[in-house]
């Protein structure tokens, strides 16, 4: 219902950070691995994990060869099933199903807060190849599939091609990856996902001399949009499981961005209290699917000794929301990133109504951006929306406040 008051809204908007990207045609494993394998020196890592570092050059070399053992071990049009944990191994077979030209069934691990859906079943039966890390090689065997591991499958490569069979630009926009979603299956295609990464990369201003921390799983959108982020400038990606595992890896690779979701943020950090000791990371990224307790958030920059800011998205939209280091509210989720055109809807409904957020008490959050994940009939954010042709309603209800500040106050 309309406020009886109107206000006249300051809309703060971080200086240098861009409303408007454009979305460069280019494959996402271009922008993330082929570009720098001539950039990087070898000393500086592109991704790290416990047992596992690469530099450009090495990650490219294995992206191509699991790239090229995929396309030669599935046809074109099929599918392939990828399940791994937050391992350099599982982000090299995410990044290799990409570059294949295949379509990729990413599993997210038993328990992810990240993705509530998965590939359908069906599909998941369906597919030619299942690779894993050693947790999604069990993670998949429940599910009835056989999971090759990295050295197996490269054991495969061909040695020839790119795995691709000639793949045109035109390809971009057609499904390339599948991940659990609120609401089913999401289908992102190279576009979506690179779109994604710029908007984030941009909104948080990242640079090459950076590291980033993340305890996702590269199978969920959060992981997924991490691992594209810290590529995409050139950062070191350092992945680790929640706990002391991550405590321990954001220590020694002095990572400046840390990735978790807020349920695992807290155990992680909640109770470190590091205030007047060493710095920290720049920020703590927690990400949150719905109203989130601000306490948590501040015992979350408490113990870490750094900025925590929110993130808030979907594996059907991408990151919607976030919070930035120039200035931030704890109760806040924040304002939209870039690209992403944020409409209030009728909770009802999900058709967006005209009047502006902060003359509104509440109402659902209700998205368009080229980081929608494709409809149903492979359109870009098509069948995939709920309400008005080509936006997605989240089911998420927000205020705002004069100065633009979103708040989130419900599921719906």
């Amino acid at each position: 219902m309309p406020k009886t008051i109107a206000t006249t809204p300051s809309w703060y908007w971080p200086e240098g950070v861009p409303r408007v990207l454009g979305v460069p045609p280019y494959r996402l494993e271009e922008l993330l691995v082929e570009r720098w394998a001539q950039r990087r020196p070898p000393a500086h890592p592109l991704v790290v994990s416990s047992d596992d570092r690469a530099d450009a050059a090495e990650l490219s070399a294995r992206v191509g060869a699991a790239a090229r053992a995929i396309g030669a071990t599935v046809s074109p049009g099929g599918h392939v099933a990828v399940a791994a944990g937050p391992t350099a191994e599982g982000a090299v077979l995410v990044l290799g199903a990409l570059a294949s030209g295949r379509q990729a069934l990413l599993v997210a691990p038993e328990g992810d807060t990240a993705g509530v859906a998965r590939p359908p079943a069906g599909e998941l039966a369906a597919a030619e190849l299942a690779v894993g890390d050693a947790g999604g090689a069990v993670e998949l065997k429940g599910a009835g599939l056989e999971a090759m591991r990295l050295d197996t499958l490269v054991a495969r490569d061909p040695g020839d091609g790119d795995g691709r069979q000639g793949a045109a630009v035109a390809d971009l926009r057609a499904p390339a990856a599948c991940l659990g979603g609120r609401t089913g299956p999401a289908w992102h295609s190279h576009r979506s996902l690179v779109a994604g990464a710029l908007a984030l990369q941009a909104f948080l201003g990242t640079t090459d001399d950076t590291v980033w921390l993340s305890t996702f799983s590269p199978c969920t959108w959060p992981g997924l949009l991490g691992l594209s982020t810290a590529l995409l400038a050139g950062s070191t990606l350092a992945l680790a499981e929640p706990g002391d595992a991550a405590r321990q890896t954001a220590d020694e690779t002095q990572a400046a961005w840390v990735l978790a979701s807020l349920a695992d943020a807290v155990p992680t950090w909640g109770g470190r209290r590091r205030r007047g000791a060493e710095p920290g990371p720049r920020a703590v990224l927690v990400t949150v699917d719905g109203p989130f307790d601000p306490d948590e958030r501040r015992a979350v920059a408490a113990g870490a000794n750094a900025a925590a800011l929110t993130l808030f998205g979907m594996a059907e939209t991408g990151l919607v929301l976030a919070s930035h280091p120039s200035w931030y509210l704890d109760e806040s989720v924040g304002i939209p990133v870039p690209n992403m055109h944020v409409v209030p809807a009728d909770p009802d409904t999900g058709e967006p109504i005209s009047t502006m957020w902060e003359l509104v008490d509440h109402a659902m959050v209700s998205v368009w951006s080229p980081s929608l994940a494709l409809g149903a009939d492979g359109a870009e954010g098509g069948a995939a929306a709920r309400g008005a042709p080509g936006r997605f309603a989240t089911g998420v209800l927000a205020a705002s406040d004069p100065n633009g500040m979103l708040y989130l106050v419900e599921e719906w």
